[in-house]
């Protein structure tokens, strides 16, 4: 029946209107080869931005992408890989940013030869072949799948009519451990997809092989918990697959190789483990996907990729012959800000926070942030307000007028002994803990112009400024909204500043987390970086860069009292340079004057500020912290009393 319907499928291509519902942002023809199948496997790594293809277009190649402009910006070292029916044939990322690539290994083509797995710890650095062995003597290398972070990655392969799927796992030695093989439903069910769900656990696999296998989800056994019906999934028979968590939302999407196209399919998991599937949204427009965005080329082998990009909220996807796009995700399920209608963040213990709002992490403890027209979401995961001595407190400050001078920097309560908040803030929210999970009490405290005052706020009513509730499920989440009403943030501000820290309640106790990353944890400590939005507009993620980025007040440091003043300003280069995450910023001041350290990329955009403030004369030397910045050349600027002195370029290599 499948094959029947390919000539209708072929036909749909051309005259299927746009679907916006996967928007393209862009598309890539370069590295697609229309009279061979070069091309078949695409990453993303979210550590740097980039998009990693693995091509024997230009010989044996991992090509480097702007996940944002799909532009190709560099490529991996491939000096050493060799061997195999393809020296290289897939790539996988696992969530620490470690770097698998594997040959494809079919012995009907290339007798005698093996399965080899190669490791890269960054980008920048050399493979290392980690894995050898010809297995089982069935073919490998077909699909590919990693999983994991440190010590606990899971790496996945299976091929066309294999019945197994293999699992390695790397736990940071020198050589991947074989674990043994998964029994497939059947024979090449997991040829063109798999998709972990969790390392060592459950996964979703799809294969277009012999007698279609259907998108299923399995158990680290081999048995089968639940098949997406091919109604939903798509005609004609499915290749890729991807699993998604977003929000309060699990989808499977997976690609349609002969018809072009991607489908996505929302599924339900009840107590008892139930698993059941809904219809979700249609398909996307095939014309982009096409080869230079025009021509059909048939895809025989119905190889194609999917990945997702979790600080735009979009699919990449692969068609082998023909494309590499990116589509937007907005429109299928809406992730941008404002949030609103049933996508707004509830606060009463479920995560519906999405990919695109984290911001970052602290000591083991991640944070989201986003908005909607009506309230500010906070949410840190890891064990925060659920505390059986009730001494935690979470505060978030907000500075409403950064630009300005009022507020205060110091902290209305000594819990962890901090000394400094890093803005003036004008207000500081302070959430209660419990012994177990419930909506939290706590307490708004406002600048008054000389000191703080105080009103006290109840979890479940926003009518008090605020509402905060704390779970202990597995996700261990703290949430939290600050309020656009007179008893809260109000709604007199455009942009703003914002910092996260718990902390135990004595000025004796500990800061054990705080956000933005970069900032110190301990007692007695001093804040100095914070996020900050020009506007809490829409279309945003705050995930992205470009539009809640970190800021940051530098402390000058004197290095003589008797030192001489400085004769001109002067700004020297930073160092180290290359440098991952950190380096060090001098530079000199000959008087008093409004200074502002700005760093922008390579297109001219203000990616952070990490000075702009008062300074007094003197040499001054600031840390810089590139841990939200993707690899790449930066450029960074002194600007004294406004007027820009001198620019330096810098390099971030991860």
């Amino acid at each position: 029946m499948r094959k029947i319907l390919l000539p209708i499928i072929l036909i749909i291509i051309i005259i299927t209107p746009v679907f916006s519902q996967y928007s393209v942002r862009w598309a890539n023809y370069k590295l697609m080869n229309p009279g061979n199948d070069v091309t078949r496997s695409l990453s993303y790594n979210k550590t740097t931005d980039h998009l990693l293809v693995a091509t024997r277009k230009f010989g044996t190649d991992v090509i480097i992408l702007s996940a944002a402009t799909g532009d190709s910006i560099g490529k991996l070292d491939t000096g050493i890989i060799a061997g195999g029916t393809y020296p290289i044939n897939m790539i996988a990322v696992a969530d620490d940013g470690t770097i698998y690539v594997s040959n494809l290994h079919a012995l009907q083509y290339t007798p005698g030869s093996t399965f080899k797995v190669y490791r890269y710890a960054n980008e920048t650095a050399a493979p290392e072949l980690v894995f050898e062995d010809a297995l089982d003597g069935t073919r490998f290398g077909d699909s590919f799948a990693a999983i994991g972070s440190g010590n606990n990655n899971y790496i996945y392969s299976s091929g066309q009519g294999n019945p197994k799927m293999v699992v390695l796992k790397d736990d940071g030695s020198a050589s991947l451990t074989l674990q043994g093989y998964i029994s497939l439903p059947q024979p090449g069910a997991a040829r063109h997809g798999i998709s972990p769900v969790v390392p060592g656990g459950r996964l979703w696999i799809n294969g277009s092989d012999d007698g279609f296998p259907p998108p299923t989800l399995i158990n680290n056994d081999g048995s089968v918990i639940a098949i997406v019906p091919d109604s939903l999934a798509s005609r004609g028979g499915t290749s890729c697959i991807k699993h998604l968590i977003l929000g309060d939302y699990n989808l499977i999407t997976v690609t349609n190789a002969w018809g072009l196209s991607i489908r996505s399919v929302r599924f339900f998991e009840d107590e008892l483990g139930t698993v059941t599937f809904d219809y979700f949204g249609a398909d996307c427009d095939s014309i982009p996907i096409l080869y230079n965005g025009n021509t059909f080329i048939n895809n025989v082998n119905a190889t194609t990729a999917l990945a997702y990009d979790s600080k735009r909220h979009a699919i990449f996807s692969l068609f082998g012959f023909n494309s590499i796009t990116s589509h937007s995700l907005d429109s299928l399920l809406k992730a941008s800000t404002p949030r609103t209608d049933s996508l707004e963040i509830s606060i009463n213990g479920r995560n519906d926070f999405f990919p695109t709002d984290y911001v970052g992490s602290s000591n083991g403890r991640e944070m989201f942030l986003t908005w909607s027209e009506g309230k500010v979401y906070v949410g840190v995961t890891g064990h925060t307000l659920i505390d059986a001595t009730e001494k935690n407190r979470m505060y978030v400050a907000f500075d409403l007028d950064p630009e300005g001078v009022n507020g205060s920097t110091m902290p209305p309560e000594n819990a962890g002994g901090v000394s400094s908040l890093p803005f003036k803030a004008d207000m500081v929210f302070m959430v209660e803990p419990y012994a177990t999970s419930d909506y939290m009490l706590g307490n708004i405290y406002k600048w008054n112009g000389s000191s703080w005052t105080m009103t006290q706020f109840d979890g479940n009513l926003a009518s008090q400024g605020a509402l905060a509730f704390a779970d202990e499920g597995e996700r261990k989440l703290a949430e939290f909204a600050a309020i656009k009403n007179a008893p809260g943030l109000g709604d007199q501000f455009t942009n703003i500043g914002i910092m996260v820290y718990v902390a135990e309640k004595d000025a004796s106790g500990n800061v054990l987390c705080a956000f933005p990353p970069g900032n110190p944890i301990g007692n007695g400590v001093a804040f100095g970086r914070y996020y900050y939005a020009d506007k809490l507009g829409s279309g945003m993620f705050p995930a992205d860069t470009m539009f809640v980025k970190l800021r940051g007040f530098s402390t000058a440091v004197q290095e003589n009292k008797l030192a001489a003043v400085p004769e001109k300003f002067v700004l020297h280069q930073n160092y180290p340079n290359p440098f991952n995450p950190e380096t060090t910023i001098s530079y000199e001041l000959p008087k008093s004057a409004f200074v502002s350290i700005e760093i922008y990329d390579v297109t001219g955009r203000l990616v952070e500020m990490v000075v702009n403030g008062k300074q007094s004369a003197g040499k001054h030397t600031i840390k810089f912290s590139a841990d939200r910045l993707s690899s790449g050349v930066y450029f960074y600027r002194l600007r004294v009393d406004k007027n820009i002195l001198a620019t330096k370029k810098m390099i971030v290599l991860k």
